[in-house]
This record gives C-alpha cells, sequence and structure tokens, in this order.
C-alpha cells in the first residue's frame, strides 16, 4: 500500500497557517524534523498529521506555546484533546442558543424590552465562563476562598514585577522577564490542578474577555500580552 504523504502548501491550504509558521513549529520541535523528498520538499507524513492537529487544536483552545510542547511531550493521546474541542463546541453552542432565545424574547416585547432584561443579555454576550461543565465542576471541587487567595497572592505579585518590566521595556527574552512567565505558568497550571483542559480555558477566557475583565482587573492587557510573548520565546528555546 502507496504510504500517503502531504506538501506543506496542502496543509497551510486546511489549516491556515503559514508556511512559515510550520517551518517555525519544526525549528523549535513542535514537530519533529520532516521527511525531504529527493527535489528537497518538506512531505508530511500520517504522524506528521496526526502531531500538527494537535497543535493546530489546541492553539485553538488558546494554549501558549510551552504548554502546547509540554503537552505533546506528555500526552501522546489524540482523543483528550478530540473530547476537549467537542466540549468547547458544544459549549460554544449552548450560550449561542440561550443568546438566541433572549433576543428572539426581545422582539416579541412592546414597545421596549427592560433595562434589566437588557442587562442579561449583555451579560450573556460578553460574560461566558469559557467553561464546560465538566470543568466548573472540577474548579468548584478544587477551588476554596483560602486556595484562591493564595493564588491570587502569587499572580499579583508576578504581574506587578511584570508591569514593571514592561515600563523599563525590558526584552521579554531577558532572564528576569523569562523566570517571571515561568512563575506565572507554574501559578496557572496549580489553579488548574493540572488539567490541561482546564487551563486552555482560562488563557482562551482571558482573550476573549479580555485580560481586565477576566481577571478583574488583576492583570491588565499590557501585561497579558507582554507575557504571551515571554512564552513564545520560550518555547523557541526549547
Amino acid at each position: 500500500m502507496e504510504i500517503r504523504h502531504w506538501r506543506i502548501g496542502e496543509l497551510t491550504a486546511v489549516t491556515g497557517l503559514t508556511a512559515r509558521a510550520l517551518r517555525h513549529f519544526e525549528d523549535i520541535g513542535l514537530l519533529p524534523p520532516i521527511e525531504r523528498s529527493a527535489s528537497g520538499h518538506r512531505r508530511y507524513g500520517e504522524e506528521d498529521v496526526r502531531r500538527l492537529y494537535r497543535i493546530v487544536a489546541m492553539r485553538e483552545l488558546g494554549i501558549p506555546l510551552p504548554e502546547i510542547a509540554r503537552a505533546l511531550d506528555e500526552e501522546p493521546d489524540l482523543a483528550p484533546m478530540v473530547r476537549e474541542q467537542l466540549a468547547r463546541v458544544e459549549t460554544r453552542i449552548a450560550d449561542a442558543q440561550r443568546l438566541r432565545r433572549l433576543l428572539a424574547g426581545l422582539l416579541r416585547l412592546a414597545p421596549l424590552p427592560s433595562a434589566g432584561q437588557l442587562i442579561e443579555v449583555m451579560k450573556t454576550m460578553t460574560q461566558s465562563s469559557g467553561f464546560s461543565p465538566e470543568q466548573l465542576a472540577r474548579l468548584r471541587r478544587r477551588h476554596d476562598s483560602d486556595k484562591l487567595a493564595t493564588w491570587r497572592s502569587a499572580l499579583a505579585d508576578v504581574v506587578e514585577e511584570l508591569r514593571a518590566c514592561v515600563a523599563e521595556e525590558v526584552d521579554p527574552a531577558d532572564p528576569r522577564v523569562q523566570e517571571l512567565a515561568g512563575r506565572w505558568s507554574a501559578v496557572a497550571r496549580d489553579i488548574a490542578g493540572g488539567d490541561l483542559s482546564v487551563l486552555s480555558s482560562m488563557y482562551a477566557k482571558l482573550d476573549a474577555q479580555g485580560a481586565a475583565q477576566a481577571t478583574k482587573g488583576l492583570v491588565d492587557e499590557e501585561v497579558w500580552e507582554y507575557v504571551k510573548r515571554a512564552f513564545a520565546i520560550a518555547s523557541a528555546l526549547r
């Protein structure tokens, strides 16, 4: 049986990634060294495509590249990632259906909806948790007020130091910033209980809602974008 291979152009077409991004994934170790044809062109095999799917799926879930690299090394099975994507899609569908019901209800009101009803619509539009019901249940079991206070204090210390680095225009590649990014990741993993799906939802929530809103003012957008740059650099240095 002939073994199927894919050219880089075929994968860019189906993933939406650029050829440069695919080559970058190979350079930083997210993808293994890709087989080359006699003419020197990359030829991606089935295992490469499976690994690429997991990278694309985790990027879609908002996971930073260092966490993706760690997950690829620790969990070779595709099933958990497929289940996580399915749970995320089902959550989005449920949120959209709820918003649809609310909007349809507004159209039936005459002459105008109440302020309370509009507040409910806006909450549905902007404050979806981003977590599946199963993830919320796991978080509630794990989080109590003392733990939350400890985590918030630890993250606040990191954020304060990152904010100082931003003000001083320190390069995110600087060892000082890389150490802070590592401390951030450690706190985030502890909050998530080591659960990659919960961690991905946490990061996705910061991107979807905005860091300030998602963290109730603890993390501002400038610091969030700065630490994401530090994450990307850390991944490239692995």
